[in-house]
């Protein structure tokens, strides 16, 4: 039996009590009013515990329904009538029905073919299953926090770690966006209040492997977030290196010396006489290189040549590192002429200008906006770029130094900065590495992966669905993924064969070993707090899409007389409870006496 149906009974017997003792009561002075007043006073306190509702009609689409999601402000929804739905969560102060799986919900309810949605939105995994339906968005205010933010997730040891983003700022007051790593301040930027402000920051981290650096937010002494920013430090890899060189100079006697101290495998081929060579072995096993054919180039993954060289040698060896490059060889040329001493290396454009009044050079790495020390050099030589050219070091006034081209699978570069060594001389040990580290790595031949791992979404999250994406340069037998040791089913694509997907629903944050076949990557599990700002506003814009792609569809909706039900205040019938009351213990205490 319903507790209603109980309370109903209960206050029927307490008022038959009632009406029998004023009945028998000696006393029969005011027996009308006390009788009127104990079926008032039984009948309020009965509905106190049981609600009074009415029915009110009401003009309502009965193909669409009115959606509240996270964010959404309570004021702009409370005038909406009809039934009002959320997403398994509660909105202080309005009623609403809670739908636990939106996806099932819609199939249930085949009449429905609009949804208003009101707040942050929905999540990719809901988005999905609503092709075909109309969709009203009503945003909520864009979060305060960081709305946007990218940054490296694996870098080189050579690399440095580029963290971009926009932090909105929706308070009266300004914050202090702090970029910490290993507990050091790195790099702070402060935004005004109510606005919103993109920051970049840049570091060299000195360790390697696993890392987690912070971005905190800070109003005054109080911290609004910190936002973990997890990436993987891997040494760089040692590239085989083949130098051409046409006479000995200081450059490439102190290139050899850097390259054989930090272990490449490097061969250095000097021409003596016509046809006659000096070669190196460094680091690696001797070869024929008295003549460069294409087989011979396969084995390195650079080639560094200055001009003189490239235009002494034969023809067909010409054609063979064209080839090569093309074929993914990576080549440096070191030029130092304004007139280009072969073909080959006319196609990129040079200039002369006078030396500069204080005979010092300055130069930066573009992409990187890394400075390096000063060269006590006199630089005349400059380059032309085009479209298709990318500079890679300038000097202060943004003239061009090194540059670089695609050509077919590889990279060909330039250079008309001949001492690169002065640094070693004046003990800029570091500037020298950075810049020949940098040059090799943009060159290199690029190492094909047997497979890719994909992993989405952007933040994996506990207990969130983890999709991990594998492609495999052949398709064939199901590779095997494991997180932590666990053993994940792989599902093949049917229309990408060599395509595998797995899933997983993470229950701890931190790091995880994601293993697929004999590799092993780790990968990075957030807590469900980590990025809420940034979330919400992917939710807002993924949702934003749909619904203007949905708008270009016209549905049909129906209007009817719909009846809402509406509750009688409880403060009605404690008020005729009290008074009630009051009257049966006024008359019994004071009239009677």
């Amino acid at each position: 039996m319903e507790f209603k149906y109980i309370a109903i009974i209960l206050s029927f017997i307490l008022l038959s009590f009632l009406l029998y003792k004023e009945i028998s009561r000696a006393d029969k002075a005011r027996l009308m009013w006390r009788l009127i007043a104990s079926v008032m006073a039984v009948t309020c306190f009965a509905l106190l515990i049981v609600p009074v509702k009415y029915r009110i009609p009401s003009s309502q689409n009965i193909n669409e329904i009115t959606l509240l999601t996270k964010g959404t402000n309570p004021d702009s929804v409370a005038k909406i009538s009809g039934t009002k739905y959320s997403l398994a969560f509660t909105i202080k102060g309005l009623k609403t029905k809670q739908i636990q799986d939106l996806p099932y919900f819609l199939a249930t309810h085949p009449d429905i073919n609009k949804l208003n949605i009101y707040g942050y939105g929905l999540s990719d995994q809901d988005l999905k299953g609503l092709a075909g339906y109309g969709i009203n968005f009503h945003p909520a205010a864009k979060p305060g926090g960081i709305i946007s933010a990218n940054w490296q997730q694996t870098i080189k040891s050579t690399e440095q770690l580029q963290v971009q983003g926009v932090y909105q700022n929706s308070s009266s007051e300004s914050v202090k966006l702090l970029l910490k790593g290993l507990g050091n301040s790195i790099d702070s930027v402060s935004v005004a209040p109510n606005s919103s402000k993109p920051f970049s920051f840049k570091t060299q981290p000195k360790q390697i492997g696993r890392a987690v650096y912070e971005l905190i937010s800070l109003e005054n002494n109080d911290t609004l977030a910190k936002e973990p920013l997890p990436f993987i430090v891997t040494e760089q890899g040692k590239m085989k290196v083949l130098i051409l060189s046409s006479y000995p100079d200081f450059e490439y006697k102190f290139l050899k010396k850097w390259l054989f101290d930090n272990q490449y495998p490097l061969v250095f081929r000097t021409r003596i006489s016509k046809d006659k060579y000096s070669s190196d072995f460094l680091n690696t096993d001797s070869l024929n290189v008295d003549r460069i054919t294409a087989s011979s180039l396969k084995k390195f993954d650079v080639l560094i040549i200055d001009e003189g060289e490239l235009a002494a040698i034969a023809p067909d060896e010409r054609t063979a590192i064209n080839d090569g490059v093309k074929g993914g060889l990576g080549l440096f040329i070191r030029i130092s002429d304004l007139k280009p001493a072969s073909a080959f290396s006319s196609r990129f454009g040079r200039f002369e200008l006078p030396p500069s009044k204080d005979k010092q050079l300055s130069l930066s790495l573009k992409d990187e906006d890394y400075k390096f020390g000063k060269l006590p050099l006199e630089q005349t030589l400059f380059l032309k770029t085009t479209v298709n050219d990318k500079p890679m070091v300038i000097d202060g006034s943004g003239k061009t130094l090194v540059s670089s081209t695609l050509q077919g699978s590889g990279k060909m570069l330039i250079t008309s900065i001949t001492s690169t060594f002065n640094w070693l001389l004046s003990g800029r040990i570091t500037d020298y590495t950075r810049y020949w580290s940098a040059v090799l790595s943009a060159a290199a031949r690029k190492k094909h992966e047997a497979q890719s791992v994909q992993i989405l979404p952007q933040f994996p999250s506990i207990y969130g669905k983890t999709e991990f994406i594998v492609d495999l340069a052949e398709s064939g037998k199901a590779p095997q993924i494991k997180v932590n040791g666990v053993k994940l089913a792989p599902g093949q694509n049917i229309e990408l064969p060599f395509e595998w997907q797995a899933s997983f629903w993470p229950e701890t944050s931190g790091w995880k070993a994601l293993s697929v076949n004999q590799s092993t990557q780790p990968f990075f599990v957030y807590k469900n707090t980590d990025w809420l700002a940034l979330k919400n506003q992917q939710t807002i814009i993924s949702t934003s899409q749909l619904s203007n792609k949905a708008n270009h569809h016209t549905t049909k909706t129906s209007l009817t007389n719909n009846f809402s039900e509406k509750e009688v205040s409880i403060w009605w019938f404690l008020s005729g409870f009290i008074l009630a009351s009051a009257f049966l213990w006024y008359e019994s205490r004071i009239l009677s006496a």
